[in-house]
C-alpha cells in the first residue's frame, strides 16, 4: 500500500494507493462502510470508443480519504472496481457522463446500471451559476469550481499540475495520459484528489441549488437528460468515409492552389503574419489595426486577422483567405471526423446537455455540428443513416417566437400563431419593409439584438432599422411589457427564473437581456423535454443528434413515415395553451439530403 497526504486549508486528506492484490480487502472494507463516494477515472485519453483505449486508474473517496486502484495492472483490480461500483448506493463525479462511458467500455458495466445513482457536480454547478469564467462566473470545469468554491491554492497545486507533469515527461498535456508512469507520485496525487474534490463540491453545490429549482425537480431532470444524451453519444453517427476522404482531397488541392498564388507575392507561409505584413507593406497597403498591448509589445502589433484580410482589396489577401478557409474546413470537419471514428466507422460526438448561460446544449468533439454551414448539406452529407435506414430531421416550428407569444400573451402575436397567419409579414407590413427584414426583426427580439444588429444583418441604414424595431414594439406591445417585467425582476434580484425553475443570472446594467435569457432557456427546455419523452417512448436508438430546435434520426426506411409521425407527436408540446408543433422531413441516407429536401420546398 502506498500512501500520500495532502492538506486542504489545513485539513488532512489521506490518499491510499492499492499496490498489490493483498491490499484489496482493505479497500473493499472501506467501500462497505459508505453509501455514497466520490468517483473518478484516469484513462489514456478522451476517445473511450477507440480500440486501444484503457482505464488506468479508478478512484473513490470522501472529502478526507480517497483510494486509488491501478485498474490496468491486473484483472483482480478491475474486478474490485466493478464490485465497488455495483455495491455503492450513490456516486459523485464531475462530468460523470464521461466516467460512465469509461466504465462501460473498459469494465463492462452498462451505463444504464450506474446512471440512476450518479450525481454530477458539473450539472449541479450549472444550476447554481451557469456563467463561464470569462463571464465573471465560477465556470464549469473541476479546476475552475475548485478555485471558486473550495480552495484557490489547491486548484493551482493539484488540478493545475498536469502542465508540470507533461513538462517532466517532455510531452504535451494531450499525450501525458498514456505516457505517465502508473505510480508516478505526482500523477497519483492528481488522481487521488479528484474524488475528494468532487465529494466536497457536491456538499457545497447541492445546498446552493435554488429552492425553486429543487422544488420543480430540475436536478433529477437534468441528470436524466444527461443520461439520454450519453446514450446518443454511445450510438454515434455512421461516417461515409469515402465522401469525407474525397472532400479532404478537394480541400487540400484548393489550399495548395491558393498557397501557390500567395507564393507569387513572395509569401511562403500564409499563416505567417510577419510575411504577410512585409508583403502588404511592399505593395503600399497601409495597415492600421493593432493587437492588444502586451508586455513585450506595449503598443500592440500590426494585426493580420480575418477582418483585416477580408477588408483588403488585393489578390494576395483573397488568396490567403481562401487558402486558410480550405485548410480550416478540411481539418475542422472532415479530418476530425475521419480521425475520430471507431472500428465500425462511427463517429461519437460530445453532447453537452447543459451548457451556456441559458442552458442551451452544445455539440463538440468529432462532430462539431453547430459549426456546420447553415442551409447547406456540404458537411452533413458525410453522416449516414444506418444500413437500410433513411435520415429524418424533426424540428420545432418557430419555437422561440411561439414561446415568447405564450408567455407575453401579446394578442397580435398569439392570434397569428393560433390562426396560421404570417407573423413575419405582419411585422414587415407594420414597418413597410420586405418580409425578410420583418423576419430578422422578429428573431432579433428573441436573441436580444438591437437596431445596430438589424442594420448589419439586413443591410439597411440606421433610420430604417430603428423604424422597423419601433414598428415591432407598437405591433406587439405585450412583448415590451413582458420584457419590462423580466428586466425589473432582474434589476431587483440579479436573476430571471425560467418556467422550469431555472435561475439565470443577468449582468448588472444588461437587464434588457432578461427577455432573451428567459426565451432561450425556456426553448431549450422544450427540446430537453422532447428528448426525455422520446427516450421514454423507445426512440433513443434512432436518435443521432440534438441541435437547438432540431433532432436528427436514423429510421428504418420502410417504417420511416410512421416513426417520424409518432416521434413528432411526442416532441410537440403546448406551452401556456399554445402548441409548439414539430415537423418531420425524411430524406435519403445522408443527413445532408434532408437539408436539400427542405430547400427544394422553398
Amino acid at each position: 500500500m502506498k500512501q500520500l497526504a495532502y492538506r486542504l486549508k489545513g485539513q488532512p486528506i489521506s490518499i491510499r494507493v492499492v499496490d498489490t492484490e493483498r491490499d484489496l480487502p482493505e479497500f473493499e472494507e472501506f467501500i462497505s462502510r459508505h453509501r455514497i463516494l466520490g468517483f473518478d477515472t484516469e484513462t489514456t485519453g478522451l476517445d473511450w470508443w477507440a480500440s486501444d483505449f484503457r482505464c488506468r486508474l479508478a478512484q473513490f473517496g470522501t472529502g478526507a480519504e480517497t483510494w486509488v486502484i491501478p485498474v490496468e495492472k491486473s484483472p483482480a483490480f478491475a474486478e474490485a472496481v466493478r464490485r465497488a461500483l455495483l455495491s455503492l448506493e450513490w456516486l459523485v463525479a464531475h462530468n460523470g457522463t464521461y466516467d460512465l462511458h469509461v466504465v462501460e467500455s473498459t469494465l463492462g458495466i452498462p451505463m444504464e446500471e450506474l446512471s440512476p445513482k450518479m450525481w454530477d457536480t458539473k450539472l449541479l454547478a450549472h444550476l447554481v451559476d451557469p456563467r463561464a469564467v470569462k463571464e465573471k462566473g465560477p465556470g464549469l470545469k473541476l479546476e475552475e469550481l475548485t478555485k471558486f468554491y473550495v480552495c484557490e491554492k489547491t486548484a493551482e497545486e493539484v488540478k493545475g499540475s498536469i502542465t508540470a507533469l507533461a513538462k517532466k515527461y517532455k510531452t504535451t498535456k494531450e499525450k501525458i495520459w498514456k505516457l505517465v508512469e502508473l505510480f508516478d507520485p505526482d500523477f497519483l496525487l492528481y488522481a487521488g484528489m479528484d474524488p475528494a474534490l468532487a465529494y466536497r463540491l457536491f456538499q457545497i453545490l447541492y445546498r446552493l441549488v435554488p429552492a425553486r429549482s429543487k422544488a420543480q425537480g430540475l436536478i433529477g431532470w437534468e441528470h436524466r437528460l444527461a443520461h439520454v444524451t450519453a446514450k446518443m453519444e454511445r450510438t454515434g453517427y455512421l461516417l461515409d468515409v469515402e465522401y469525407a476522404e474525397m472532400r479532404c482531397g478537394e480541400l487540400s488541392a484548393e489550399q495548395e492552389r491558393w498557397e501557390a498564388v500567395a507564393k507569387t507575392f513572395e509569401v511562403e507561409n500564409v499563416n505567417s503574419n510577419q510575411q504577410l505584413i512585409e508583403a502588404f507593406t511592399r505593395f503600399g497597403v497601409k495597415l492600421t489595426k493593432r493587437t492588444k498591448p502586451s508586455k513585450n509589445h506595449p503598443n500592440g502589433q500590426l494585426a493580420m486577422d480575418d477582418d483585416v484580410l477580408t477588408g483588403l482589396k488585393h489578390p494576395l489577401a483573397d488568396a490567403v483567405v481562401q487558402a486558410k478557409k480550405a485548410g480550416k474546413w478540411r481539418k475542422t470537419w472532415f479530418e476530425r471526423a475521419l480521425k475520430g471514428r471507431d472500428a465500425n466507422n462511427r463517429v461519437h460526438a460530445s453532447i453537452n446537455s447543459l451548457q451556456a448561460r441559458t442552458s442551451r446544449m452544445s455539440i463538440s468533439g468529432s462532430i462539431p455540428a453547430q459549426t456546420f454551414p447553415s442551409g447547406d448539406g456540404y458537411v452533413r452529407h458525410m453522416f449516414l443513416a444506418d444500413e437500410g435506414h433513411v435520415s429524418c430531421s424533426i424540428d420545432f416550428g418557430n419555437m422561440e417566437l411561439r414561446y415568447l407569444a405564450a408567455f407575453s400573451r401579446d394578442p397580435t402575436m398569439l392570434n397569428a400563431f393560433l390562426n396560421g397567419l404570417d407573423l413575419h409579414q405582419i411585422t414587415a407590413d407594420a414597418a413597410e419593409v420586405a418580409r425578410k427584414i420583418g423576419k430578422m426583426a422578429n428573431f432579433l427580439t428573441v436573441y436580444g439584438g438591437g437596431w445596430s444588429a438589424l442594420m448589419e444583418q439586413a443591410h439597411v441604414d440606421e433610420e430604417t432599422a430603428r423604424k422597423v424595431l419601433g414598428a415591432f414594439a407598437r405591433t406587439y406591445p405585450g412583448v415590451g411589457g413582458f420584457g419590462k417585467r423580466l428586466a425589473d425582476e432582474a434589476r431587483r434580484t440579479g436573476f430571471v427564473y425560467t418556467a422550469t425553475g431555472r435561475r439565470l443570472p443577468v449582468d448588472p446594467g444588461k437587464w434588457f437581456r432578461a427577455l432573451n435569457y428567459f426565451v432561450q432557456g425556456g426553448s431549450r427546455d422544450v427540446t430537453a423535454r422532447a428528448l426525455l419523452e422520446l427516450d421514454k417512448a423507445g426512440f433513443t436508438p434512432y436518435m443521432r443528434l440534438p441541435i437547438h430546435d432540431e433532432i436528427v434520426f436514423s429510421f428504418p426506411e420502410k417504417e420511416a413515415v410512421e416513426l417520424s409521425r409518432e416521434a413528432a407527436k411526442h416532441m410537440q408540446f403546448p406551452v401556456q395553451g399554445l402548441l409548439i408543433p414539430a415537423d418531420a422531413e425524411i430524406g435519403g441516407r445522408s443527413w445532408g439530403s434532408v437539408l436539400e429536401l427542405e430547400d427544394s420546398k422553398h
